[in-house]
């Protein structure tokens, strides 16, 4: 027999228990498109003021205006979110939530709370908003888009780790001065001679019809030529998306939940 409370829905899925940590919202905002490049060749990004604040926060992304937003990394070492945005002019606006770990939140004696036994941490409480994810969507981007829609629902989405590509093209040789040479893998030419053409892109999200649809994409941040030079392309990659699609409908935007 199981100790202490489980909470089931419909489905037998686990929703709480007395040992689990959930996330849930600590401040919501509108942050505005910067020109501020990231990689070569994405010239505006957009940048969610989380701060040292929230060590292990969760940033879900809504509104937009059909723009895509891929996560890219801090700024400046200052623990500030990111978020390559391409070509979306500046200005445009979009809406974060921040979500944290519940055992971050303080004791309010308010309602319902549910604490670890063995450190008396908060796991949920009725105060609390909660990180509702109704989708998991992703993948390998490159190969083509997905996209969920709720009817109804104001959605965000929240990218659950950095993903994306870099493709480089088949060296080329240059003569000095003229044009590509005939390649000779056993004898290439000497001095700078090696070009190649770099791929990169970042996997995220973009928001649809009015909030309801969620939809991976990606933003270019790194497409392009490199040479000449000695050195050899590095290694292709991929990295697969984890996109969380989340229900933010009816929280309130610019507030803090703590």
């Amino acid at each position: 027999m199981a100790a202490g409370i489980e909470i089931y829905d419909q489905n037998g899925k686990l929703q709480i228990n007395q040992s689990m940590l959930i996330y849930v919202l600590r401040v919501s905002g509108t942050s505005y498109v910067e020109a501020r490049k990231v990689g070569n060749t994405s010239p505006n990004s957009l940048l969610v003021p989380t701060t040292n604040t929230y060590t292990n926060a969760l940033v879900a992304l809504g509104g937009g205006e059909g723009y895509a937003a891929a996560y890219a990394g801090s700024w400046a070492g200052n623990g500030q979110r990111i978020y390559a945005v391409g070509n979306c002019p500046v200005g445009t606006p979009f809406n974060y939530y921040v979500f944290e770990r519940s055992n971050t939140y303080p004791a309010t004696n308010f309602g319902v709370e549910i604490r670890k036994e063995d450190t008396n941490e908060i796991i949920f409480s009725t105060s609390q908003r909660v990180m509702r994810v109704t989708d998991l969507i992703g993948g390998v981007v490159h190969s083509g888009e997905q996209a969920v829609t709720y009817g109804g629902k104001q959605l965000a989405f929240c990218q659950g780790n950095f993903a994306g590509h870099r493709i480089a093209g088949g060296v080329q040789y240059f003569g000095g001065g003229g044009g590509p040479i005939i390649r000779d893998e056993d004898n290439p030419p000497p001095g700078n001679t090696k070009r190649w053409n770099n791929n990169g892109k970042l996997y995220g999200g973009l928001i649809l019809d009015g909030g309801q649809t969620v939809r991976t994409r990606e933003v270019t941040y790194d497409d392009v030529t490199v040479g000449p030079t000695t050195q050899d392309p590095p290694d292709d990659w991929y990295q697969a998306l984890s996109l969380f699609v989340v229900d933010v409908t009816g929280i309130p935007v610019g507030q803090q939940f703590y």
